[in-house]
């Protein structure tokens, strides 16, 4: 494969003072120059060799199209098309891959790849696709009781396991202490991803992922505006479409845990919201929370639970998002957006929204260069979300079956 280095797209270049202030990502956004359109896709061994380049930069390019996804885990799906069936030795299996953007040396994305096309196949695309790290947390289990343990500590504990079994980097700045110490925790087989979200919930509204420095992060949401995400209809993206959705709110809630009482009960605590109550009439619900053991431990896990759930979701999708933008005196930079923070919407009549930024979806392809969009809030459906409740209903079962026979031998 040939490959022409040192010139930009069309001949242009787009210079750029620095990004994203304030960021505390490792260098996003401190690269100083850009190339308009201009995509690359790096696969590596696991030693960190690499094997192909593909994209825009290539004298003969073969790759079509390529869509990614960064979403508040860090890197989610992503898929490539190829017009001429790349090589296995290439591109393959399990093998992982970065995407950079317009020239940027950091990668936007970094994933591996789950399906590829069989040699022999009649069709004219050819369809690899991946997804990033976070998703092999799914194969991580955790069999071991916390007590009296930082839930940072617990989540670098989680993090250490991951390097040492999957392709994660840990990086314990990104994980730091968060001042609540759980009297007790007991994760009997469940998965990586089950125990970051439970310490998640513990921690009082913290997200977890893995983002495209393969890095495992445990944080405090971030509430404040992205200064990358301040956006006004027409001027910085085409299409804004907002959801109001009120079916699942949930005022009022009795929490069952992992021991089981004297008569034969699980029951730990009840949480509520009063105000919540008077706006939408008293909502219940029933949540299972085998991991824990004490009462205020369950309390302080519902209580976040209840500010989640306790009013309307709002979510919107925003399509055609602007990237490249210019500064006064001519320069110009590109948005380089994360998860973190909020999305502030400028609608065409002069109200301002504020939205958490769910996922951020990009979309490149030779023909129509560079696209983005943006889904924000909580949004009404989503299977990822539907398929976890799933899980955690068929895991809390499991456990609580489990726990009742351990006290029935004692």
């Amino acid at each position: 494969m040939n490959f022409i280095f040192g010139k930009g797209l069309f001949g242009r270049w787009i210079f750029a003072g620095r990004i994203g202030k304030g960021s505390k990502d490792n260098g996003r956004g401190e690269v100083l120059e850009y190339y308009p359109d201009q995509y690359a896709v790096y696969a590596y061994k696991s030693d960190g060799t690499r094997t192909a380049y593909f994209g825009s930069g290539s004298e003969q390019n073969v790759l079509s199209k390529l869509t990614f996804e960064i979403t508040e885990t860090g890197c989610g799906q992503c898929e490539l098309v190829f017009k001429k069936l790349p090589s296995n030795t290439e591109l393959n299996y399990m093998q992982r891959i970065d995407i950079h953007l317009y020239g940027d040396k950091l990668p936007w994305y970094s994933g591996y790849i789950v399906s590829r096309p069989v040699e022999g196949t009649t069709d004219q695309e050819y369809k690899f696709k991946g997804f990033g790290y976070y998703n092999t947390l799914e194969s991580l289990f955790i069999f071991q009781t916390y007590e009296n343990m930082d839930v940072g500590a617990i989540a670098r504990d989680i993090a250490i396991k991951a390097e040492q079994n999957l392709g994660i980097v840990y990086n314990g700045t990104k994980i730091p202490n968060v001042g609540y110490v759980p009297a007790k925790l007991v994760f009997d087989g469940v998965t990586a991803k089950k125990a970051l979200a439970t310490l998640a919930d513990f921690a009082i509204d913290y997200v977890f992922g893995v983002d495209e420095y393969r890095n495992l992060y445990f944080k405090p949401r971030d509430t404040k505006v992205n200064e990358q995400a301040h956006l006004t209809v027409g001027k910085h993206f085409a299409s804004y479409s907002p959801t109001w959705d009120a079916d699942d709110i949930v005022n009022w809630a009795r929490i069952k845990g992992g021991n089981i009482d004297d008569a034969g009960e699980r029951w730990l605590c009840v949480v509520e919201d009063k105000a919540s109550q008077q706006l939408y009439g008293m909502r219940q619900d029933v949540w299972d929370l085998p991991e824990a053991y004490s009462a205020e431990d369950a309390r302080r896990w519902g209580e976040n639970q209840i500010a989640r759930y306790k009013k309307p979701k709002k979510s919107a999708k925003v399509k055609n998002v602007n990237l490249e933008y210019p500064y006064p005196d001519g320069t110009f930079y590109v948005r380089h957006m994360s998860t973190d923070g909020q999305a502030e919407i400028r609608t065409l009549d002069g109200q301002l929204y504020t939205y958490p930024i769910t996922k951020i979806k990009y979309t490149v392809s030779a023909k129509d260069g560079i696209k983005a969009e943006l889904s924000l809030g909580e949004q009404p459906f989503s299977v990822d979300r539907y398929l976890a409740e799933i899980e955690r209903n068929a895991n809390a079962l499991e456990q609580s079956q489990s726990s009742a026979i351990k006290q029935l031998k004692k």
